[in-house]
């Protein structure tokens, strides 16, 4: 009988200690911080969230730290499919390599053939990749958006980084100033002047001190130069919320400025991995039709960190597909970036009743016609929240 209880007893803990785990790790993955007795260390736990900056609040719908309202199961996030040169494109292809390519002078006693391509293109990785439409230059079909949404938040969406769209943003900013304005959004998304370093620099002039030095560029054939700043700042207060919306067509001088604004001016970034392509590029049509893009220099940044083939990681990563992300990026030239900043967040009495009856929660109450943009919205979010936590009793900000 003593037997019997000793086993009722240590069936009963295990219990206990599987429950008590599921309920601190998944349902409430906020307090995995927080010290666990050993004895539930047992159960495998979700993965503790990647630590935030302490501007950030506790909890950021549609990111890893919450789950998206707008589906039971997160959305698995598609590798970038990698494109390899085919038999009718390969000699032209090691011809570019040998010409082009930044490493080139170490591919001079390399035996290349179409056997071996592949296996090089796979090793250089984001140095040298094919796609099937030109990815570098600013896009005609696309413009810049700025203006402020309706929560008192200025957003900039960059088409390039000339000098006529500096101007055109400092005197929109003028006008923003003078009013209550709680933060700004610098969407770098599908951000194709990729190459524009010098421009890339100018605008990042405009958020930190001058002569300070943002990033190095370095090739087989560009000497090293450090590009420093030189504008006056446009003299945001220490603890201005700025966010930098990223994803995985962020490249190159976008990637560089994403980098000096999160170092050097407390910017937070959200959103999805970008390209890894921290460098300046050459692209050439093949005579196939598609496209190589080759470095030629890599970029460093201040902290001498390579940007060169290590994709930025967001400080709050939002899981949705790259479908959904190019939608949500594009409704804004159809319906307005101001109908896309805020999260419709679903029915709760739909879904209260859907749960009752045990039916899947997934898009209840919502209207799945509606464009949305889930990374903007996490945005918005967040500074309202940053501000919100800093408001004072009397209605002013601390």
């Amino acid at each position: 009988m003593r037997i019997l209880n000793i086993f009722l007893l240590v069936g009963i803990s295990f219990i206990s200690g599987s429950l008590a785990t599921y309920v601190l790790t998944v349902e409430f993955p906020q307090l995995g911080r927080h010290a666990v007795r050993p004895a539930l260390t047992a159960v495998k736990k979700s993965p503790e969230p990647r630590q935030q900056s302490s501007l950030l609040p506790p909890k950021v719908p549609g990111t890893v730290l919450e789950p998206d309202p707008y589906a039971r199961t997160p959305k698995a996030e598609q590798p970038e499919e990698l494109l390899l040169p085919r038999a009718d494109e390969a000699s032209e292809v090691i011809d570019l390599l040998r010409s082009e390519f930044m490493d080139a002078p170490a591919l001079i006693n390399t035996q290349l053939g179409e056997d071996t391509l592949n296996a090089l293109m796979q090793k250089i990785g984001d140095k040298a990749k094919i796609s099937n439409a030109s990815v570098l230059g600013p896009d005609p079909k696309t413009k810049s958006i700025t203006e402020v949404l309706p929560s008192g938040i200025g957003y900039w969406r960059a088409n390039d980084f000339s000098q006529k769209e500096i101007e055109s943003f400092l005197k929109e900013w003028s006008i923003w100033k003078s009013g209550d304005l709680r933060g700004l959004i610098v969407d770098l998304r599908n951000f194709r002047d990729g190459n524009n370093l010098r421009g890339a620099a100018s605008v990042a002039s405009l958020f930190v001190s001058p002569q300070e030095a943002l990033f190095t560029v370095e090739g087989v054939n560009f000497p090293q130069q450090v590009l420093r700043s030189q504008r006056q700042p446009l003299d945001l207060s220490k603890n201005f919320p700025i966010i930098v919306l990223i994803n995985v067509g962020t490249r190159g001088s976008a990637e560089a400025l994403a980098v000096v604004l999160r170092q050097k001016a407390g910017a937070i970034l959200i959103g999805r991995k970008s390209a890894g392509e921290g460098g300046l590029f050459v692209e050439k049509q093949l005579k196939s039709g598609r496209y190589l893009r080759l470095a030629t220099a890599r970029i460093t940044a201040a902290d001498g960190s390579n940007l060169l083939g290590t994709p930025l990681v967001p400080d709050v990563p939002v899981d949705l597909s790259t479908a959904s992300d190019r939608e949500g990026f594009n409704a804004a030239y159809r319906v307005g970036i101001s109908a896309l900043a805020a999260v419709r967040m679903p029915d709760r009495n739909t879904m209260k009743e859907k749960e009752e009856l045990d039916l899947p929660l997934d898009n209840a109450g919502i209207d799945l016609k509606s464009p949305r943009d889930l990374i903007l919205s996490v945005a918005n979010d967040v500074i309202l929240g940053i501000t919100s936590s800093r408001q004072k009793p009397d209605g002013k900000n601390g």
